[in-house]
This record gives structure tokens, C-alpha cells and sequence, in this order.
């Protein structure tokens, strides 16, 4: 009995954590036109951010705001701009756009927010605001609230029909840009950008992807053989790697609304097998490449965000799946040691570690399969 409510404990435990949003960086981009006028459209969830719930929380119920930040996200899109325009003072006191050095009023133009859909998923807003200059601008700077996490800014010169769009600066967080030379821009190096998705990648796991950080544990307490481990986490690597590039060439898209529950119910079936007493690692390999692909897809959603062209669309999709597979090594040696660790105290790793861990991960992800499919 303790041994069970041991394991009802747990579940009730990273249910919080599997239901709860995760804050994701703003998107910035600012676009100057012939006529001197300025736009910045910002992606953000802007719930996050009226309630103070930046990136530097992991998930939403880690903040003490985080029950205002409910009662938002389950407003409807108009009330919720009526909401905003209460905020929006508040909003652009602590936002600075900088151009020739001279501080400038942001005008809001457009609020377009998502409808309140799947309420366990951050919704999407854009804020377009502009400004008018009376000079034609040769340098701009940019900085985001600290309390709204951290921003990517890119910017561009417009001229139609033209991809003049520079390359992303990750800003963490609420650290300004440098001053940027309109008319000289400082061209990212593919090393800088390598690094810059590569981080990204990594980030986007760990520790913001909790689906995939719990299908890749369910997939590590398969096996301590490492040959098996390997087979298992190449059949992901490249089922995902395969769907994240036709997805974001856009051969295949697939909505979220069938992409979500697929994930979740992933992550319980991989658990599930860990409990079953005649294991077929062929077949797993085979359902965990299966998955793998659906989970590439949900890779995408967030990687077509950086709208890439095509001059270094190859560079960022590698360095980003370059970042998830480094956090992907992290999570599955840290579960092969702990288990290693309880087998050389001479325990029962199975019963100790697997067999809980499994169940618990199986209960997750069946709970978070039927929520997004009726959500």
C-alpha cells in the first residue's frame, strides 16, 4: 500500500507539471519603411506577460501570478483585448525601442489574439505597433522587460518583393541589443548562428519540452544494454529529423489539434511498454520511429516561428536539431546512471525505479492525451 501511494503521490505531482504552459520568448521583428514609418509586430503570450510571468519560470504554475494567468488564457480574444488595453501602459513602460539614439512612442496599430482553443497550450498574440520618424533612421535598439523573459529581434529595411530581413538576435533575459547600424548591419558568421539554434534546439528540451523529455525517459528505462539504448534513440532521431525538415519546407503539416493528443498518448504507450514482461525491442523501435515522427512535427510548430529564408534554412534546421539531440544525450545518461547508481547498491532497479517511473509517466500521458483531445 505505501508502496502505491508512493506512486499516486508522484502523478499528482508531475500532473501539475504536464498541464501547465510554458512560457515561450517573444518574437520581435521591426520593419522600416520608405516613408520613414516603423513597425514592430511582437508574438508573444501575452497572458504571460500581463500577469509578470516571464521565460525565467520553466511553467506557468511556478509563478505566484499563475491563477491570474488562467483566468486570462480563458477569456475569450476580444475580451481579452479589452483586458490589454487596461495593461497596455503598464506594457510599453517597460519595453524600449531606441532609434538614432532617441527613445521612441510606440503606437498600437493591431492586437490579434488566438481563440482560447486547447487551454493547456500558451495562445498566440500579435501586437503590431508603429512610429513615424521625421528622419530617416541609421541605427535602432531594442529592449524587452526582464519580467517578460527573453525576446528574439530581427529587423528589416523593407523593399518589395525582397528578403531583406536580418538574422535573429537572441536577447535573454530582458538583456538590450547593441546599437545596430541600419546602414553597416554586422552580418551573424554561420558559426554565431549555429550556436545561437543549437542553443535554441537545446533549450526547447530542456527544460521547456516536458512531452519530450518524458518520452525520451520512458524510452531510456527501457534497457541498460547500450546497443538496444542506441537503436531506440536512433530510430527517434531519425524519425523526428526526417518530419521537422518536410515540415518546415512545408511538404507535410498536420493541426495541432490531432499533432497534441498523438504526443501525449506517445509518451504513455512508450511507458507502457516498459511494464509489459515480454519486451520485443524490434517492435518498439518501430512504434518509438512511428512517434518519432509525430513528435518532429511538434517540433516544427515552434521552428517555422523564425520564419528562416532559404540561404540558411539548411544551417538553422541542423544546428537546431543539433541542440535537441545534445539535450536528448543529457536526459538519457542521467537516467542510465541513476539506474546504474541503484543497481550497484545491489537493489532491484526494476522495481524501484522502473517499474514506479513507468507507471506514473503512463498515467501522465494518458491524463494529458484525453485533456487535449476534449480540451
Amino acid at each position: 500500500m505505501p508502496y502505491l501511494i508512493k506512486i499516486i503521490a508522484l502523478f499528482w505531482l508531475l500532473i501539475g507539471v504536464s498541464i501547465a504552459d510554458v512560457v515561450k520568448p517573444a518574437l520581435v521583428e521591426i520593419s522600416i519603411y520608405s516613408d520613414k514609418k516603423v513597425t514592430v509586430v511582437i508574438d508573444l503570450t501575452l497572458e504571460a506577460a500581463m500577469t509578470g510571468i516571464g521565460t525565467q519560470y520553466k511553467k506557468t504554475t511556478d509563478a505566484p501570478s499563475s491563477t491570474q494567468y488562467d483566468t486570462l488564457r480563458s477569456l475569450t480574444a476580444d475580451d481579452l483585448r479589452e483586458q490589454f488595453k487596461i495593461f497596455e501602459a503598464e506594457f510599453l513602460s517597460h519595453i524600449l525601442l531606441t532609434i538614432n539614439e532617441i527613445p521612441r512612442q510606440l503606437t498600437l496599430i493591431s492586437a490579434k489574439i488566438d481563440i482560447v482553443g486547447y487551454k493547456k497550450r500558451p495562445r498566440k498574440t500579435l501586437l503590431t505597433y508603429s512610429t513615424q520618424l521625421s528622419k530617416w533612421p541609421k541605427t535602432l535598439s531594442w529592449q524587452y522587460n526582464k519580467a517578460y523573459g527573453d525576446s528574439a529581434l530581427r529587423y528589416q529595411v523593407y523593399k518589395e518583393g525582397e528578403y531583406n530581413w536580418s538574422q535573429w538576435r537572441w536577447l535573454r533575459n530582458g538583456a538590450p541589443s547593441d546599437m545596430i547600424d541600419i546602414n553597416y548591419p554586422e552580418p551573424m558568421t554561420t558559426m554565431q548562428r549555429m550556436l545561437q539554434f543549437v542553443s535554441i534546439g537545446f533549450d526547447h528540451v530542456i527544460p521547456l519540452g516536458w512531452d519530450h523529455i518524458l518520452f525520451i525517459i520512458g524510452t531510456a528505462l527501457s534497457s541498460l544494454v547500450w546497443r538496444r539504448l542506441l537503436l531506440l534513440v536512433s530510430a527517434f532521431t531519425l524519425a523526428h529529423t526526417l518530419t521537422l525538415g518536410l515540415a518546415m519546407l512545408g511538404i507535410v503539416e498536420i493541426s495541432g489539434r490531432i499533432i497534441e493528443p498523438l504526443i501525449a498518448f506517445s509518451i504513455a504507450y512508450v511507458a507502457i511498454e516498459n511494464l509489459l514482461p515480454n519486451q520485443s525491442i524490434k517492435r518498439k523501435s518501430i512504434i518509438v520511429f512511428l512517434f518519432g515522427l509525430v513528435h518532429g512535427l511538434g517540433f516544427a510548430s515552434m521552428l517555422k516561428g523564425f520564419k528562416m529564408s532559404s540561404d540558411n534554412f539548411l544551417t538553422t534546421l541542423i544546428s537546431f536539431n543539433v541542440g535537441v539531440e545534445l539535450a536528448q544525450i543529457v536526459i538519457v545518461s542521467s537516467v542510465v546512471l541513476i539506474l546504474f547508481f541503484i543497481k550497484s547498491l545491489n537493489l532491484d532497479y526494476k522495481k524501484i525505479a522502473i517499474i514506479p517511473t513507468s507507471i506514473v509517466i503512463a498515467l501522465i500521458g494518458s491524463w494529458w492525451g484525453i485533456n487535449r483531445l476534449i480540451g
